[in-house]
């Protein structure tokens, strides 16, 4: 007789429990380890606090946090606490802008004096150009000459896009890239023109509720102000301005580390997370892609629809995502749809250094052990 079919039942499930504890002690051991790597790239460039997360094939496979996500009130930085996006703003908004599109709300290669003029619509264009239109499409690829310079004076919106020497770049709209963060940031007011919400609502209802986030564009108006880092000045207004509301949307959106990286993996499986399809496949994939040819753009840009396309990040293929800076605060979202790998890293503040590869030291050093980690070999 065989002496296993002798043994008590439960004695046998002792042994396969003890058989396993192997196995959970090596992972603890590799999730202590690779905290450890995380932790000494966070002290390398002096971050005060922060969080960094990664997801590989639609799920999230790795989280930590790190110091204060408020240093001045001992707020330490948890999975809960909400960050300003910077510059990846961007990309959450063109999120918001697609649903409009796919819905049949908006034409990408609408003149923007039309869609955001409300009762008295006029004809944008660079007045060097007077005949060749501002569409989205050319705000979200970076191709409408708009120029940064005295935007930051937050002129009436339609005063700022008749001057002529300050505001724009000399060049005919679409056959140029500049980056301009005043460019993307009238997407927010396309959103509200549209919608006829305020740029938080409209984001909420096209975007954040259906994906179960709490975000903003004012941390006002998050679920739990109080746990926001206080980084930034808030000067939030319910009342909808379409002259001025411009200056918002570019930089100014507030989330989660967690569900900024569920926002990459949504956009990594092209519109679709947990089963549920947020955007259309076409919605995304033109997100990703090059304009040129399209809508009077001849110029290849490097961002597609507000989603930056960082071709020598690593070999042979295009890592997307988006990168923000504001002061010493940094954020940033990547990710691979041929791996199905996503990288999200957010702060209150650290020291974000000069580019490599379009992606600054902090970010790039998470990135690279991450992906050693969970995709395979870094190239670079």
């Amino acid at each position: 007789m065989n002496s296993f079919r002798i043994l008590p039942k439960r004695f046998l499930c002792l042994l396969c429990i003890l058989g396993l504890l192997p196995l959970y002690a090596s992972a603890e051991s590799r999730n202590a380890a690779l905290d450890q790597k995380v932790h000494d790239i966070f002290k390398r460039f002096s971050t005060v606090g922060g969080m960094v997360a990664a997801a590989k094939d639609g799920k999230i496979v790795y989280e930590y946090c790190y110091g204060y996500a408020d240093k001045s009130r001992k707020l330490m930085a948890t999975p809960d606490c909400y960050y300003r996006l910077a510059s990846v703003s961007k990309l959450v908004t063109a999120c918001s802008v697609m649903r409009l599109v796919e819905t049949g709300r908006l034409d990408l290669d609408a003149n923007l004096g039309e869609i955001i003029g409300g009762d008295e619509p006029y004809f944008a264009a660079n007045p060097s150009f007077p005949k060749t239109g501002i569409t989205p499409r050319m705000l979200m690829s970076h191709t409408s000459t708009i120029w940064d310079s005295n935007f930051a004076t937050k002129m009436d919106l339609r005063n700022a896009l008749k001057q002529k020497t300050s505001y724009y770049k000399n060049e005919r709209p679409g056959t140029a890239y500049h980056y301009s963060n005043y460019a993307a940031g009238i997407c927010g007011i396309i959103l509200e023109a549209v919608t006829g919400l305020h740029l938080s609502e409209a984001a909420s209802t096209l975007l954040f509720d259906r994906m179960g986030i709490d975000a903003a564009y004012s941390p006002d108006l998050l679920e739990h102000p109080d746990i926001t880092t206080s980084t930034f000045a808030r000067a939030y207004s319910e009342e909808i301005n379409l002259e001025r509301d411009y200056y918002i949307s570019y930089g100014g959106c507030w989330m989660k580390g967690e569900d900024l990286c569920r926002i990459g993996m949504m956009l990594c499986d092209y519109g679709i997370i947990d089963g549920t399809r947020i955007l259309e496949d076409s919605s995304v994939r033109e997100m990703l892609s090059s304009q040129e040819g399209k809508g009077g753009i001849t110029v290849d840009s490097p961002y597609g629809l507000n989603v930056h396309r960082l071709k020598n990040l690593v070999p042979d293929r295009i890592i997307y995502g988006h990168q923000g800076r504001i002061d010493d605060t940094l954020c940033n979202l990547y990710f691979d749809p041929q791996s199905r790998f996503v990288f999200a890293m957010v702060t209150s503040s650290c020291v974000p250094g000069d580019t490599a590869y379009g992606v600054r030291p902090p970010a790039y050093t998470l990135m690279k052990l991450l992906w050693s980690e969970f995709v395979g070999p870094w190239q670079h």
